[in-house]
């Protein structure tokens, strides 16, 4: 019979009021006001993530989050960092296949120096051409960091290549460096004057605020940017199953093996997604996961992990395993598959099933203390659903999985003949004869 946890009191009162409208320029507001601290956060998340791009012109997206720090016509080249810093405020911006998000933390008494400074980025910020070059600079120097000289740091590269052959989810945010290199200034203006407009923006202002006040300066800021002037580029595509297992070794800069492995994935928001959130759990999250128990403690592997990316199509699940010294990295892969296994074909002990389910209630619950973590989910709903009200669902989303479910969803997506697998091996075992 079908088991569902019964969401506790205290998690059913957890619910986040907000208020939403547009601006005549298609820029959508929501407002969350808490003035339990002296604080507010101003975001926006632009509807422009990697798979935008080009893909004879990837990695446009991650440039713009360096981009739109160089500055605009009222803030010199290299002070906006410094102007929020000054005010006791901090700031970020963070870049997925899907959206590019910005926000500052400011006392709140600093609200509306926040909101003019993201207007300006948006309204006339600083694309020229000793910006651009410096910042593909930066990117193509944080590419070799990161990605080039970082042990096993092409896997996501190498997933969702091999993964994806038409879906621009192929790539990944940091993009081609030759691309970068020889993107003209005017590719770099038409990608701002494309995506970064109020109709394809949400701002989200949360915190301690007067909804009065902030709706003014709002609309003193923002209401003169004019929208748009072109219809926005969308690439809709639909990737063909997988059609079975593919595998790829790497030889690597690395001093133990490792497997990494993607599993063609459901899309972030569908119930499928937040069962396989609840899989993870179960087989890779805590000291008392399957994997930890079973593989870890028992010392099968240097170390594993599992995560389901919450991107907005279909994506990828990564199941991972770093081998001991001396190992075989076959055995490590064997260790993770039996545990895949195992929730393929057994139905979970409903113990174990309410333990995951409390838990992710638990995060879901503490994640709501954040007016930074509220006004980034109130973000995302809007610009991958258009429906903020979801924050509110998120408890129930979990309320209704069964370990039916579990079992179904396991069957469905953790099958060798969806996924793509890496082993990463040092170079000393490279076959002789295919050293280059």
């Amino acid at each position: 019979m079908a088991v569902c946890i019964v969401l506790t009191a205290n998690a059913q009162k957890v619910n986040i009021s907000f208020s939403e409208y547009d601006l005549n320029n298609g820029l959508h507001v929501i407002l969350h006001q808490d003035n339990s601290t002296p604080n507010v956060v101003v975001s926006l998340m632009y509807h422009v993530g990697s798979k935008d791009e080009n893909p004879e012109r990837t990695g446009f997206a991650h440039l713009f989050e360096h981009l739109m720090f160089e500055g605009s016509e009222y803030i010199g080249r290299g002070e906006y960092m410094k102007i929020v810093q000054a005010n006791g405020g901090e700031l970020n911006a963070n870049t997925s296949a899907d959206r590019t998000y910005y926000y500052e933390l400011m006392p709140s008494n600093q609200l509306e120096l926040a909101l003019w400074m993201e207007a300006e980025r948006m309204l006339h910020a600083k694309i020229d051409s000793i910006g651009i070059a410096t910042q593909k600079n930066v990117v193509i120097e944080e590419r070799k960091q990161s990605y080039d000289n970082q042990p096993y740091g092409t896997f996501l590269e190498k997933l969702f290549g091999n993964a994806f052959k038409e879906h621009h989810y192929r790539w990944t945010t940091i993009g081609n460096p030759e691309h970068i290199r020889n993107s003209t200034d005017q590719d770099v203006v038409d990608f701002y004057k494309m995506y970064y407009v109020p109709n394809n923006a949400v701002l989200v202002v949360a915190g301690d605020f007067q909804a009065d006040n902030a709706k003014k300066l709002i609309a003193k800021y923002f209401g003169d940017i004019p929208r748009g002037k072109q219809a926005i580029t969308r690439y809709n595509i639909v990737e063909k199953p997988l059609g079975g297992e593919i595998r790829e070794t790497v030889y690597d800069n690395v001093m133990l093996p490792a497997v990494f492995m993607g599993y063609r994935s459901p899309a972030y928001g569908t119930k499928d997604f937040y069962t396989m959130q609840i899989i993870n759990s179960i087989l890779g999250e805590g000291n008392s996961s399957r994997f930890k128990d079973n593989i870890d403690n028992k010392k099968k592997a240097m170390q594993t992990a599992i995560i389901a990316l919450p991107f907005q199509d279909p994506s990828l699940t990564i199941a991972l395993g770093i081998a001991n010294a001396g190992s075989k990295i076959e055995d490590t892969e064997a260790a993770i598959n039996a545990e895949i296994d195992n929730i393929i074909n057994e139905l979970i002990d409903a113990d174990e099933f309410q333990k995951a389910i409390a838990a992710k209630e638990t995060e879901i619950v503490s994640s709501k203390n954040s007016i930074a973590n509220i006004a980034h989910s109130l973000a995302e709903y809007y610009t991958y659903f258009k429906n903020p009200k979801m924050i509110n669902n998120e408890l129930a989303n979990y309320s209704n999985i069964t370990r039916e479910d579990i079992k179904r969803v396991a069957q469905k997506y953790l099958q060798p003949s969806n996924r793509v697998v890496l082993y990463y091996l040092p170079k000393s075992m490279q076959p002789k004869e295919e050293t280059k």
